[in-house]
């Protein structure tokens, strides 16, 4: 009977998602400022230069991960129903790319929660969640059919985009909020209510 040998070299490839929700678990209990990338590859069972080669700096296992998604919002709201006002459909959008996305509710709350909570990665915005700026600053040009460096296109572009922001901050500090779509969409109906206050 022939042995097998046992196999030398790289250990096997993580599942980078895995991996990203179980470290984000441990930066939560650790706080983010205590976990270091040596005890993060700890946790992992990993060498820190292997962890390295997954997340180049600890922000992107917080921020990494959602590239996708910057595809997916364009998509719905280049697809959005033009009968629906902006602030409606913009809503609606967001709402579908919630449901198409594969990341579980409670690992998605611990992250924004991170967020939230951490002024370092408050101040270093992902390139995605930029992304959604140019999105539905794009969105709201194409609806008054202006260009998308117009001052309102911009502006309100830019003041959307805020709202959806900080609606996903509360709805991560706040347990009793169930479905952050739901809670986007409240914010914005919130906002566009203020012209008729």
């Amino acid at each position: 009977m022939e042995h097998t040998r046992p196999r030398i070299g790289r250990p096997p490839i993580a599942d980078p998602e895995a991996l990203r929700s179980r470290l984000l678990g441990f930066i939560e209990r650790a706080g983010y400022g205590n976990a270091s990338m040596a005890s993060l590859a700890a946790e992992a069972g990993m060498s820190a230069r292997t962890l390295h080669r997954y997340f180049p700096v600890k922000a992107d296992i917080v921020w990494g991960g959602i590239e996708s998604s910057v595809e997916t919002l364009t998509l719905e709201l280049d697809n959005a129903d033009d009968g629906l006002p902006v602030i409606e459909a913009v809503a609606a959008a967001v709402a579908r790319v919630f449901d198409q996305n594969a990341e579980d509710l409670a690992v998605m709350r611990i992250r924004l929660r991170l967020i939230a909570l951490t002024p370092e990665l408050r101040a270093n915005r992902s390139a995605t969640f930029e992304g959604w700026r140019h999105a539905i600053i794009g969105f709201v040009a194409a609806r008054r059919g202006e260009d998308p460096r117009s001052l309102v296109a911009v502006s309100a572009g830019t003041a959307v985009h805020t709202v959806l922001l900080e609606a996903l901050s509360w709805w991560a500090l706040h347990s009793e909020a169930a479905d952050p779509a739901a809670t986007i969409a409240a914010a914005l109906h919130g906002l566009g209510t203020l012209n008729a206050s």
